[in-house]
């Protein structure tokens, strides 16, 4: 599995941090498919994570798998990560491309960032969630 990428909770998104989060996830993951298909014996799978980001900020809109790409730099960014996968598939590699959202964990990430907050009484819902 491919999990590389910039931290985007942190900093201000400056372009020269637009450009490191591209090219964290983009420049890697093409080198790692192009390499792997070059393998003699390459993998039979290959597994990228990718993010919910990019089908952009869709409102209510219910997303699939089917569902396009959204706009915006999120959105450019996962759907050129995603095709840097490129010369795996053509090489007969399956590719999977995981579409996570947040990562939640005490220790790193987005929630270790906000666990603070959310103990001095300072946190609030991040969303409606879902409703069924």
């Amino acid at each position: 599995m491919h999990l590389a990428g910039e931290d985007i909770a942190s900093g201000a998104w400056t372009d020269a941090k637009k450009a490191r989060i591209r090219a964290s996830r983009v420049d890697t993951t093409f080198l790692l498919a192009r390499t792997l298909a070059r393998l003699s014996r390459p993998p039979a799978v290959l597994a990228c994570a990718s993010a919910l980001g990019y089908y952009g900020d869709r409102g209510d809109e219910v997303l699939t798998e089917e569902s396009a790409a959204g706009t915006g730099f999120l959105a450019s960014v996962c759907r050129d990560w995603e095709q840097a996968a490129a010369p795996a598939s053509e090489a007969g590699i399956r590719v999977l491309h995981l579409r996570f959202g947040v990562v939640l964990d005490q220790s790193a990430g987005a929630l270790s960032k906000m666990l603070g907050l959310f103990r001095k009484g300072m946190g609030g819902p991040s969303g409606a969630g879902a409703s069924t």
